[in-house]
């Protein structure tokens, strides 16, 4: 592999300050090597795409396999991505033995990202053949309760095939690595540990691998910060970064590798040991996915957990939320034919089982896409819509509008138009499966200290009910006996 593309960003800059360069020229030549690193995929941007970047010996050698536990087989089916697009290869991940064999019978991807359940499935039922592998990295053994599950996958692999460990912890797996890396030079940030002792309180938020933009805007919610300090490990992610702050209104600074200058800093990816002890640990928050519990309790002498607002709080507000619809339903007109229904239930179960049982399903209808009703008569407008309390009385701005729902958390390929009036404002939605999400995740989100409401926008049933008023009006005004032309009577009709 040339210089340029060992060089080429995102896999350079702040990495190479961390030793990784000289290990990716170890895996740019073919050696197997130990790449000791903080729990975060960016650390291994470059190693992996030297090893991906190497042409293959033979046309008809298999793809990389790399194995990484389960909780974080998406984030690290992200960094090899992009590393192959580098490199000019496919990748995919598995999630399952069936999307694993499927991937490997049509020989289509040059690397293969699966955990290490899915891969000895594999070997069960031998539908992967070792001697045909290109290299295999093997993610955070030190995770596995033991390693008799990585015994199937090289008892039959050829001693050539490259290989290449990824820990966060060098002297806990260094068995592991002298029995199935034999001799591979350990390297990378943690290679050479320089920290003197065990560094003081740390704040903590638990988050998952994919909500890590969102945890980062909802901490510095919660900090009450205009301006945040963001520490990544690359620069990948610095884009993405500065919109989903922008969204909440707070400055991003992303700063890759560097140490922290500012008085308040978000650890996107994990740092070092020697980083993380010149940070302003007091103000300062870093974010743990899992898999990296172990490594900062390893380096940090306690954790003090921030718990950031999220599913919890979501799952709150949609209580709530059914509560107001139930006694807004019992409050007004209810449709007496209904008794018909529910009366016999009544008789063998409980009132109150059968409430939750009726609840239950409404939960169901509301959480599943529904099929496009066949009607005759055309709805006013083809897509739902959210309403929310947000108009230009309020001193709010089309972008302002597309700011406060992007920063709720909705997705942008699931708006349509978006329309600011005065007093409220109408969002659009692809389908009422979006619209029924985005509208609980902007109820009771905040605009300038004030909180929102918003529900689905029901003009469109409310024309359509108008118009079948009109129609039945319009029935019961006609004769119901008319007379036939030809001067006969009409037919009786019966009592």
């Amino acid at each position: 592999m040339s210089d340029v593309e060992l060089t080429n960003p995102p896999v350079s800059g702040s990495l190479e300050a961390f030793g990784v360069a000289s290990a990716a020229a170890v895996a740019a030549r073919g050696n197997s090597l130990v790449l000791a690193a903080p729990p975060a995929p960016a650390y291994t941007l470059p190693v992996l795409a030297a090893l991906l970047g190497r042409p293959a010996e033979s046309a008809e050698a298999g793809p990389v396999l790399v194995i990484a536990p389960d909780a974080s087989l998406e984030a690290w089916g992200q960094a090899v991505a992009l590393a192959g697009r580098q490199a000019g290869i496919t990748v995919a991940v598995a999630p399952n033995p069936s999307r694993a064999a499927h991937h490997l019978a049509s020989s289509r991807v040059a690397a293969l990202v699966l955990s290490l359940a899915t891969t000895t499935e594999l070997l069960r039922r031998s539908q992967l053949r070792t001697d045909g592998i290109r290299g295999v990295v093997i993610i955070w053994p030190e995770l596995e309760l033991s390693d008799e599950g990585f015994v199937p996958i090289f008892a039959d692999l050829p001693k050539e095939t490259q290989r290449v460990v990824v820990t966060t912890d060098p002297a806990g797996t260094a068995t592991f690595a002298e029995r199935y890396a034999w001799r591979a030079p350990t390297m990378g940030p943690l290679a050479n540990p320089t920290q003197p002792a065990q560094l003081g309180r740390v704040r903590g938020a638990a988050v998952r691998w994919d909500d890590r933009l969102a945890a980062v805007a909802r901490a510095a919610d919660l900090l009450n910060l205009d301006e945040v300090e963001v520490w990544t490990a690359s620069a990948d992610s610095h884009e993405a970064l500065t919109e989903r702050l922008a969204g909440h209104g707070v400055t991003a600074r992303p700063v890759a590798g560097a140490i922290p200058a500012g008085p308040a800093t978000i650890f996107f990816d994990a740092p070092p040991p020697e980083l993380l002890a010149q940070a302003a640990l007091d103000t300062s928050v870093v974010l743990i996915a899992p898999g990296a519990e172990r490594y900062f309790a390893r380096i940090a002498g306690r954790i003090d957990p921030l718990t950031l607002p999220g599913g919890l709080d979501q799952a709150e507000r949609a209580i709530q939320e059914d509560r107001r619809a139930i006694r807004s339903r019992l409050e007004g007109p209810i449709d007496r034919g209904a008794y018909a229904t529910v009366a016999p239930l009544l008789d063998r179960w409980s009132g109150a089982e059968v409430a939750v049982a009726v609840q239950s399903l409404w939960t169901e209808a509301r959480t599943r896409a529904p099929a496009p009703a066949a009607t005759s008569a055309p709805l006013t407008s083809p897509h739902p819509k959210v309403w929310i309390n947000l108009g230009r009385k309020d001193g709010a701005t089309p972008a302002e509008l597309l700011s406060v729902v992007l920063g709720a958390g909705v997705k942008r390929d699931t708006l349509g138009r978006l329309e600011l009036r005065d007093g409220f404002s109408l969002v659009e939605m692809t389908s009422e499966f979006d619209a029924i999400n985005a509208a609980e995740k902007l109820a009771g989100h905040e605009y300038k200290g004030r909180r929102l409401a918003a529900r689905l926008d029901r003009s469109r049933e409310s024309d359509s009910r108008d118009r079948d008023s009109r129609d039945r009006e319009s029935r019961d005004r006609a004769p119901r006996d008319r007379k036939p032309r030809d001067g006969s009577r009409p037919p009786r009709r019966p009592a």
